[in-house]
């Protein structure tokens, strides 16, 4: 009972620190654009409103919708998709009062994750009221991340616990008595992981409709959170604890072994079908590693945890045969975490690129706390394979002719009986503190599988171009995206010396030139879209190189203002 505590004060204080660690969805997919543009003010009404994404996203139940600041909903129709399923739109209604407006996306990423979030527009002159984003309706959302967290906390570290006792039982166990205490938590792990699979369709419903609790009883929204990545890998799921569970109701050992070997490997491989590791290229690279790091780390933890509860039920027990048990996982152990290391660092690799990601991102940070902890585990563990247990063994080797032999004095052994159970002792100490702290692992695990990888976030920064110029009305600004050889929007704004938007023309012309391909000045215009801000689509900057773009505004009748930028174009 002083072991349950510890360890639920364990879960508790992991728990606290899920609920503190998690914030918004985070996932592959990030707002780069929106038209109007978020705190612009435009006139007259447009006709719709859009969102525009890094990359592919799908709307199901979600999509866009928009209120005034009474709260009324002011699109007509239903959210439409692109053909390059990247830009969300949906039609307003006609000429809208003026005033401020929030719109408000809901969308599934292509790794699975929903994503949501808001932006404020105008219609008319006046400023845009800054507090009209509390209609946004996305209050709730932290609540069900840090649900969602909780529920892949569940998940992840009960499916992985059921799948390493399972191989624990059926290969480096000695199907002595206590075999039937490991089956028993296996068969509730895998009862547990079921609930947290369920938590999770339940907290991805509730963040794709916007719904909360009330969207688990619409079977559309039920039918659109599992109908993509999620769906396939709960599946996986199911059919591996199936097989996990099965393994421990078959007396003939080599069926029991095979449906547990095949049984983990389905439940690691689920893991791998949602998530971060599906859109990271190369994707064979990722799924493979993925599979293998989720598979050792099962071995792993469910073996240190059935060794617990191997050297807690036969403490007082002969424990010559435990000394084996301890020496087959000692062995499986260190070739766990060799494949575990090799797979961790080809997926963190994959997941930064660089060194500089892993301390300049909130994943890369994250992902440093996993390995600082996870080091410590292996410290542990090399102490107890290099020290403790040849010493057990060896102990248990001499004791037991010593045993049969009664002639032989006690002194004469190499660790006497108080040694021995210093030993023992201070390996119970020693896994019990190992197993703790995997499951700290696994709670950092839960937060970070939401959290966007550092790669992608360092692919987005370079994808949009930002650039400020001084000009004499103040300032202006030019946003490209998502500056890559092909079509390209222009967000351009120009603000006075307090950065607050002002009007210098009715029209802007772009001038678009590339010097190394001696191209001849393109030249477009466009009209405004609100005070200061005009927005430009269009497929000129198709050449990769560094572009000259030369915004000519028209600030009276015989002047005009004109700005260089040099934009480079991957």
């Amino acid at each position: 009972m002083p072991a349950l505590r510890r360890l639920l004060l364990l879960v508790a204080v992991t728990v606290g620190v899920l609920a503190l660690c998690t914030g918004t969805a985070s996932a592959h997919a990030n707002l780069t654009a929106s038209n109007p543009t978020d705190g612009t003010s435009v006139s007259p009404s447009p006709t719709t409103v859009s969102a525009t994404f890094s990359e592919r996203v799908s709307i199901g139940v979600g999509g866009l919708t928009v209120r005034n600041t009474s709260g009324a909903r002011v699109e007509q129709g239903s959210s439409s998709l692109d053909s390059a399923g990247t830009t969300v739109s949906v039609a307003l209604r006609p000429a809208l009062p003026d005033g401020t407006y929030v719109a408000t996306y809901r969308v599934l990423s292509a790794d699975g994750h929903p994503v949501s979030g808001s932006f404020l527009f105008g219609v008319g002159s006046g400023p845009v009221d800054a507090s009209a984003a509390s209609l946004s309706g996305t209050s709730g959302n932290r609540i069900w991340e840090i649900a969602a967290a909780l529920a892949r906390f569940v998940m992840y570290t009960s499916a992985l616990l059921a799948a390493g006792l399972a191989f624990f039982l059926a290969f480096l166990h000695d199907r002595d008595e206590d075999r039937w205490r490991l089956i028993g938590w296996t068969r509730i792990a895998t009862i547990t992981a079921l609930f947290g699979a369920a938590g999770i369709v339940i907290a991805q419903a509730a963040l794709l409709s916007g719904r909360g609790l009330a969207a688990i009883t619409d079977g559309r929204v039920l039918g659109d959170a599992v109908e993509s990545r999620l769906g396939w890998s709960l599946a996986a799921l199911v059919m591996g604890l199936i097989a996990v569970h099965l393994s421990t109701d078959i007396p003939n050992l080599t069926a029991s072994q095979a449906l547990a070997l095949y049984g983990g490997l389905a439940t690691a491989g689920s893991f791998a079908i949602w998530g971060h590791s599906t859109e990271l290229s190369p994707i064979w690279l990722n799924t493979a590693a993925d599979i293998i790091h989720a598979a050792a780390a099962a071995v792993w933890f469910g073996g240190i945890v059935g060794l617990v509860m191997v050297l807690r039920r036969r403490t007082d027990q002969p424990v010559a045969s435990t000394a084996m048990i301890v020496r087959r996982f000692s062995t499986v152990a260190a070739i766990s975490v060799g494949f575990l290391t090799a797979a961790g660092v080809a997926l963190a690799w994959n997941a930064t690129g660089s060194w500089s990601a892993l301390v300049s991102t909130t994943y890369g940070r994250l992902l440093l706390a996993k390995v600082v902890v996870v080091a410590v585990i292996i410290g542990i563990a090399g102490y107890n394979r290099s020290w403790l247990v040849p010493a057990l063994v060896q102990g248990e080797e001499e004791r037991a002719p010593a045993e049969s032999d009664s002639t032989t004095p006690v002194a004469t052994l190499a660790f006497t009986e108080e040694q021995r159970a210093t030993n023992w002792s201070l390996l119970r100490r020693a896994v019990t503190i190992e197993a703790c702290a995997l499951v700290v692992v696994m709670g950092i695990t839960s937060v970070l599988v939401n959290v966007t990888p550092a790669r992608t976030v360092i692919a987005a920064a370079d994808r949009v171009v930002n650039q400020t110029r001084a000009v004499d009305t103040g300032t202006v600004n030019l946003v490209v995206v998502p500056a890559k050889a092909g079509e390209n929007t222009l967000h351009i704004q120009y603000a006075d010396a307090a950065g607050r938007p002002i009007d210098v023309a009715n029209t802007l012309t772009i001038g678009f030139t590339l010097p190394s391909a001696d191209l001849a000045t393109i030249t477009r215009q466009t009209t405004k879209a609100g005070p200061g801000h005009f927005i430009y689509t269009g497929p000129e900057l198709s050449i990769v190189g560094t572009w000259t773009i030369t915004l000519v505004a028209r600030t009276g009748d015989f002047s005009e203002q004109r700005t260089e930028f040099q934009i480079p174009i991957h």
